[in-house]
């Protein structure tokens, strides 16, 4: 099942093949395609961790659907993330990926 969100335009595939596009050589991993993004991003922030557990120095990045969701539970991580050394990118419905950047407070 695809997420009712992203159903009309975005997949794993789409997004897995969009990021790996952008990241040669990297090691992707993207949420499967369910039904509640939360459930999504927690079993690919889980499989980012253990990737970067096997390969210490190499580029781990978590592909994600460019919806506003999403970034939600990015910047929820965004110490996990930065702690463990994971990029998140998120990709557009035209296939473009955007890395994550960590809104500056004042």
């Amino acid at each position: 099942m695809t997420l009712t969100e992203i159903a009309a335009w975005c997949t794993a595939d789409h997004v897995r093949a969009a990021l790996e596009r952008q990241l040669e050589g990297a090691l992707v991993e993207v949420p499967d395609d369910d039904d509640s993004p939360r459930r999504a991003f927690s079993e690919a922030l889980r499989r980012s961790l253990m990737l970067r557990q096997k390969h210490p120095f190499d580029v781990v990045a978590l592909g994600l659907p460019d919806l506003l969701r999403y970034r939600d539970l990015v910047a929820g991580s965004e110490v996990t993330l930065r702690a463990t050394n994971i990029e998140a990118y998120f990709i557009g419905q035209d296939g473009s990926a955007e890395q994550y950047q960590p809104e500056l407070e004042d």
